[in-house]
């Protein structure tokens, strides 16, 4: 289990509570923490535009992943663990390999920038963002498909494993 917040400490706990590692090199609020599906690799990121990818089971950093200009929402990991996709307030969606820790795809997505990103089973990315529309897209960043606006800012997006379905929500709760 891995925690972060405004502390910009992340905490790594054991499934029976036991604290394993604590991380200190965030300079601002921890945004997202998300493991890869393998659990092999822990993402996390903040306010300020840093994210770092470490080994899970020794909390060494991995990956120093640069590129952002404004702070990291969102983080999520493509089903095979090899591709983490990061959206920001800056506005972008940024694909990134592990292997060498390179910036694969940057893609425009949300005027006002990323509430949220999240990848299907099938490597499509589904992401909300301050400009009330949720999008999907294909694996390699295209665009797929937009969404009616929200009634307000988008929080959340979901896709599920089939991805038939994508599920949004907003800051007044609608969920669709």
């Amino acid at each position: 289990i891995a925690l972060g917040g405004p502390g910009r400490v992340v905490r790594i706990y054991s499934t029976d509570g036991e604290l394993l590692h604590e991380i200190r090199k965030h300079t601002e609020w921890i945004y997202a923490v998300e493991f890869s599906p393998d659990g092999v690799l822990l993402a996390t990121a903040d306010r300020n535009g840093g994210m770092f990818v470490w080994e899970a089971e020794t909390a060494r950093e991995y990956q120093n992943l640069a590129g952002h200009k404004a702070g990291v929402t969102d983080v999520t990991w493509r089903p095979d663990s090899n591709v983490l996709a990061s959206g920001s307030e800056d506005g972008t969606i940024k694909l990134w390999e592990m292997e060498g820790g390179k910036e694969i795809k940057n893609i425009g997505a949300h005027g006002g920038g990323v509430t949220a990103v999240e990848f299907a089973q099938d490597g499509k990315l589904a992401s909300a963002g301050r400009d009330r529309l949720t999008k999907l897209w294909d694996g390699g960043g295209g665009a797929i498909r937009d969404f009616a606006a929200l009634g307000d800012l988008a929080m959340e997006v979901a896709i599920t494993h089939n991805s038939a379905r994508v599920i949004s929500g907003d800051w007044l709760g609608e969920v669709r």
